[in-house]
């Protein structure tokens, strides 16, 4: 398995000058690879942030999101989810440019919405054919979409892997899976690692998360069972570092973030790549 980390932790616009020491530091951790949000790049610092980390040898995957006044692929409205497929399509182009062959993210809806109610059978299936779109324009270009089901705080569409599961089924593509994450797992799932062995064959990416959006292992989210389970089910692809601090202002709201759990913002890369790989050795 790769081991990654999102570079969310440190910056929401990333840039091949400005953040080339950050690379560098990465690379010396041990990583071998990581996250590039890729909403709002353009063509050229896509291409940039590319020709950067391979002069590091760090691979690379993307991760996207919708704001659903923008775009929404479960929306009743025939032009956000117009604007999604378009949404998308760009994003998967500029994960192509920056190099990478998976783009990860809660992709099912768009963020910010919620109706009181579950999801009703024409927003699930709108959201179905919106994905469909976009993972067959995805796989003209030979890349990956990794779905992430996100806890019921942030998302109503799709909350559990089963559930995600079945919605890939659905889309029928086998470039479209699911992204499993342990964060949103510890809310959700009654038994994280069971959950993942029953939806092994959709999980194309995993994104290691604390209950605290902290350093990994510094919490209870992360359970030995679900490295278990990701042996058990033959899973050979990254395991990705998703954490948060105060350092990022366009996360800070939309994340609820209030307070720092480690004593520096780089602990949960420094110190939960270590994590992983004990984790993995004790296999």
């Amino acid at each position: 398995m790769k081991i990654g980390v999102n570079l969310l932790l440190w910056t929401d616009s990333p840039d091949a000058v400005r953040h080339a020491p950050l690379f560098r530091q990465i690379k010396d951790w041990g990583f071998d690879g990581v996250e590039i949000p890729v909403d709002g790049l353009t063509d050229e610092t896509a291409i940039a942030l590319g020709a950067a980390l391979d002069e590091l040898d760090l691979k690379r995957t993307t991760i996207s999101a919708l704001d659903a006044a923008e775009a929404d692929p479960a929306s009743r409205a025939a032009p956000l989810r117009q604007a999604a497929v378009d949404a998308l399509k760009r994003s998967i182009d500029h994960t192509k440019a920056a190099g990478a062959d998976l783009m990860c993210g809660p992709l099912f809806q768009g963020l910010g919405r919620f109706t009181g109610r579950a999801p009703e059978k024409d927003e699930w299936d709108f959201a179905v054919e919106t994905l469909r779109e976009a993972g067959k324009y995805a796989d003209s270009l030979g890349v990956t979409l990794a779905l992430e089901p996100l806890n019921r705080f942030e998302m109503y569409l799709v909350n559990t892997m089963a559930e995600g599961a079945r919605f890939v089924r659905e889309v029928g593509l086998p470039n479209v899976g699911l992204l499993a994450d342990t964060h949103h797992g510890n809310i959700e799932e009654n038994d994280v690692a069971e959950a993942w062995r029953n939806t092994g064959p959709s999980i194309k990416h995993v994104h290691i998360s604390e209950n605290n959006r902290g350093v990994p292992g510094s919490g209870h989210a992360i359970r030995p069972e679900v490295f278990e389970a990701l042996e058990q089910i033959g899973y050979d692809g990254w395991l990705t570092i998703e954490a948060f601090g105060m350092t990022v202002p366009g996360l800070i709201s939309r994340l609820h973030l209030w307070r720092s759990f480690s004593e520096h913002n780089d602990d949960a890369a420094r110190l939960g790549i270590d994590f992983i790989r004990n984790q993995l050795k004790a296999r």
